[in-house]
């Protein structure tokens, strides 16, 4: 029985001496070396494409090219800030949701919730209302204070909102949307 065992173990170490063999040796110069965990906090890169709008505003499968980006609280969601424009008295914030997911999902933006802030200054810019009570930006049909709708995978959705623009020696500042962490000290770009 000990010699079974014996040959056993022999044969092993022999097997983990050949194939520590056939490996390459160390070198100074770096190998890349096939894995299969993706890296963490690589993401695959959007494709481009034509945008197909649907009758809901849906860009389907759109790349956001942006200026900031966040993942969302909502499952498979991603958000892009990408414009951030101060023309005149108003400031234009537009910011696309992606579903990278595979499973359709449904955002929602309650515009009393949105606001920027200018942390230097302590001052908080609210979304403009019209003279109705209706906020200046995408809404859904029906409401006069909310954007909500199902996006399916590779769908996405440009969000739109006017704000009161910051004094023009305010040259970046943080956008709050719910659902979405701080975009913060985003550039404010003059037209």
């Amino acid at each position: 029985m000990n010699r079974k065992i014996f040959l056993s173990f022999s044969a092993a170490l022999l097997l983990l001496a050949a194939c520590r063999a056939k490996e390459p040796a160390a070198s100074s110069e770096a190998t890349p070396t096939a894995s299969t965990e993706a890296p963490a906090a690589t993401q695959p890169a959007p494709t481009p494409s034509t945008p197909a709008t649907s009758a809901t505003g849906i860009d389907a499968g759109a790349a956001a090219a942006g200026i900031a980006s966040q993942e969302t609280n909502w499952p498979g969601i991603a958000a892009d800030v990408t414009e951030f424009r101060r023309k005149g008295n108003t400031l234009t914030a537009k910011v696309v949701l992606r579903n990278h997911g595979s499973e359709a999902s449904q955002p929602e933006i309650k515009y009393d919730e949105v606001y920027l802030m200018d942390l230097a200054a302590g001052k908080k810019y609210e979304v403009l209302q019209d003279e109705k009570g209706a906020y200046i930006a995408a809404l859904r049909s029906g409401w006069k204070d909310r954007w909500y709708d199902h996006l399916q995978p590779g769908q996405t959705f440009t969000l739109w909102m006017k704000f009161p623009a910051p004094p023009a020696d305010v040259t970046s500042v943080t956008l709050q949307v719910p659902g979405v962490p701080p975009f913060e000290d985003l550039p404010i770009q003059d037209v």
